[in-house]
């Protein structure tokens, strides 16, 4: 039982969860700082909500933060927690959307932003949710023999109908949701394929791809109308990740180290915008060249030059 007094707009639930976050930090040697940094909470904020401080209710704010600490105690020591990055967040609200309101959703994100990242991990742990990724090589034919085996586990023998009404049979009128990424590479054909499958069962299709996704469908007129006039829920293409979800990445990567500002920064303008660089690439080889040395943005500049062959920020 807490000693503290906190203001009457903390429930009983938000006073319990500070005392895990705290007992938490202790436990992991995790600065305040650097946990606010992880769940993407200003450090300002969160100090004042442990504190009692924050003037309005801390739910949501704690719910970031209970979020992270529960990646991080999931993900091993060598690996990148997964954040919550604003990809990450639009990308499971195009998920919620398009299962919610049983229509289509598009998702368009330049190359490495994590649009990919952040719908496996939403497949991963939503129920009925079914994830392929299109290719330009798949014909129409392969697309159904491979909705056939994941979604209602057709194996044998079988027309093309027989495996499409087996598709539609098994999501029907149900709360399922289908995931196609790399979209960008179907062809008119399979676009429609994909419409009827939706109009005769009744479920949620998202459609994720690259920044030429929306070019494909987004015309109001020809041949991809009736997608486009289906598509509940459609935000502008993301071009890059934001610097606070640079700052987070940064943070998961290096646990509870405390990371200077001036070298999220840096590492922020070396991978310009994009994360797969980021943790892929910047947080990855500063980890294996690193050996003891001070984690200062010289050491960045270093393995960004030699490592990785960037182009000098200096």
């Amino acid at each position: 039982m807490t000693t503290k007094t906190y203001p009457p707009h903390y429930t009983q639930a938000d006073v319990a969860l500070i005392e895990r976050i705290q007992a938490w930090m202790a436990e992991r040697k995790f600065s305040q700082a650097a946990l606010a940094r992880l769940s993407r909470v200003a450090a300002s904020t969160l100090n004042q909500i442990l504190n009692g401080g924050y003037v309005t209710s801390p739910t949501k704010q704690l719910g970031s933060v209970e979020s992270a600490m529960r990646h991080a105690d999931e993900t091993t020591s060598d690996t990148v927690v997964p954040v919550e990055t604003s990809v990450y967040k639009l990308a499971h609200t195009a998920c919620q959307m398009a299962r919610r309101y049983r229509n289509f959703a598009v998702l368009s994100c330049w190359v490495g932003t994590g649009k990919t990242f952040a719908v496996k991990q939403y497949a991963k742990t939503h129920p009925n949710t079914h994830l392929i990724e299109a290719d330009p090589t798949m014909t129409q034919q392969t697309l159904v023999k491979m909705l056939a085996r994941r979604v209602a586990g057709f194996e044998g023998k079988g027309s093309q109908a027989d495996r499409f009404n087996a598709v539609v049979d098994s999501l029907r009128n149900t709360d399922s949701l289908l995931i196609v990424d790399e979209a960008e590479t179907l062809t008119g054909k399979q676009l429609h394929l994909l419409r009827r499958l939706r109009d005769l069962s009744n479920v949620g299709i998202l459609l994720c791809g690259t920044e030429n996704l929306s070019g494909i469908i987004k015309p109001e007129t020809g041949q991809f109308e009736q997608i486009r006039s289906r598509t509940g829920f459609w935000p502008e293409t993301v071009r890059s990740i934001t610097p606070e979800d640079a700052a987070a990445l940064v943070q998961s990567g290096f646990g509870t180290e405390d990371v200077a500002d001036e070298v999220v920064l840096r590492m922020y303008q070396y991978c310009k915008g994009s994360a797969r660089m980021l943790v892929e690439g910047l947080i990855a080889g500063i980890k294996e060249f690193r050996r003891g040395r001070a984690l200062d943005v010289k050491l960045v500049d270093a393995v960004a030059k030699q490592a990785l062959c960037l182009k000098s920020l200096t």
